[in-house]
């Protein structure tokens, strides 16, 4: 048996459920039949987040994005009286998309993230249909001739639920959802409703779709046991120091996740980081705590904490800086990634230095976890493995996120 990683004990700062301790199957990874249950029983009863309210920030606003886990794409646009509504984007009339998701041209040239435009009507290419920026359907060409009974009023653009978040728009396939946002986001969101998201701009997106199944991509990013050999390159000191693979604290609130990663007190940084941790902030291990939202557990040799929203947003934050991802499903064996970087607004040329410090080094350790995901999806497929062996503590976000998913689909429908 070899030397244990470390002395250090895991801090469990909330109850753990309990989780079935033997091995994880293969099937819900490869599996096209349980991704079709995951999408009718997770993905159409979760609250899933898609963007911040600064992307539409006008009224007239709008994005379109796919959702291919409804089988479907979005609307989502800022009305007159500056509400944020959302829509099935598709006309009651014979179907056609009121809005058309060019392949190619988002805001950042990825179709994958979504697009942006604005208007103050939404009109259907196909007859010319013509909503307000509420939905509502306005009076159209040939109405004398629809059906005896049919009321305009009825057949505006489907509707979604949306609510906001800290800034962030979250979407629910129902329209009157059975739990509201914070019911279903909190006590996770109360630990970081003090970290002032609405300071932070900003500074990098990066996307990319694999070949993946998307709860296997969502493992890669939520333990620290693969940094120890992935990411040495990227941060050498995680290769030469095995403690990070373990995680200072963890904190599981319903079907949601949260671990503390731990910082090597003898860091010894890069000669790229002093400069960056002289003028501003960076990702890598540097200054300490000091603003509101960070570090719940009050953990000694704190870095930063992985805020996992179920069942596939996440939301990391450190000293001066947060990142997101979002891992948007299109089937059993393929995800859209989407990850968006914030730092506060660059007051100096200095602090921009140390900026793209943080937008590089982020590039770097994201394209280790992507280098893995499509080799090992193919081999799950292979048959050859039914079951993963799964370590228990240092990699219990991915036991957590496992045991949840097999929770939710396999609930009874309520009559």
């Amino acid at each position: 048996m070899t030397a244990p990683i470390t002395e250090r004990d895991i801090k469990w700062a909330t109850s753990l459920p309990e989780l079935e301790p033997g091995p994880i199957s293969v099937e819900p990874y490869v599996s096209a039949e349980f991704y079709q249950k995951e999408k009718q029983k997770v993905f159409k009863k979760a609250w899933l987040e898609v963007a911040r309210v600064d992307e539409i920030p006008e009224v007239g606003d709008f994005l379109v994005s796919k959702m291919e886990c409804w089988d479907s794409e979005i609307i989502l646009v800022r009305g007159k009286d500056e509400k944020i509504r959302g829509f099935h984007n598709i006309c009651p009339h014979r179907g056609m998309k009121v809005s058309r998701c060019q392949e190619s041209g988002g805001p950042f040239g990825d179709a994958d993230v979504y697009q942006k435009g604005h208007g103050h009507v939404f009109v259907c290419p196909f007859h010319g249909w013509t909503y307000n920026l509420d939905g509502s359907l306005r009076p159209i060409v040939g109405e004398e001739y629809m059906p005896e009974g049919f009321d305009r009023s009825e057949n505006g653009l489907p509707q979604i639920g949306v609510d906001v978040w800290n800034g962030f728009i979250f979407v629910n396939y129902q329209a009157q959802p059975e739990q509201s946002l914070r019911e279903f986001i909190d006590p996770l969101a109360q630990d970081m409703d003090d970290f002032p998201f609405e300071e932070f701009n900003h500074i990098a997106r990066y996307s990319a779709r694999c070949k993946s199944n998307w709860k296997a991509f969502i493992d890669a990013f939520q333990e620290a046991y693969h940094a120890v050999f992935l990411h040495g390159r990227s941060i050498p000191d995680c290769g030469a120091t095995p403690e990070y693979g373990v995680p200072n604290s963890v904190r599981v609130y319903g079907p949601h996740h949260s671990i503390s990663m731990w910082a090597n007190p003898a860091h010894q940084p890069t000669p790229a980081e002093t400069i960056a941790w002289k003028y501003g902030v960076s990702f890598t291990p540097g200054a300490g705590n000091n603003m509101g939202g960070l570090n719940p557990s009050g953990d000694d040799n704190w870095w930063f904490d992985i805020n996992v929203f179920f069942p596939n947003f996440f939301v990391d934050v450190g000293p001066g800086w947060y990142f997101t991802y979002n891992f948007r499903p299109v089937s059993e064996n393929e995800t859209v990634w989407i990850m968006n970087i914030y730092q506060k607004a660059a007051a100096t040329p200095s602090e921009k230095i140390a900026q793209e410090h943080t937008k590089v080094i982020l590039r770097d350790i994201v394209y280790e976890d992507l280098s893995t995901l499509e080799e090992a999806q193919q081999m799950l497929e292979s048959g050859v493995l039914t079951h993963l062996n799964v370590t228990n503590e240092m990699e219990v976000a991915v036991r957590h996120q496992h045991a949840t998913v097999m929770e939710w689909v396999n609930r009874e429908e309520s009559a």
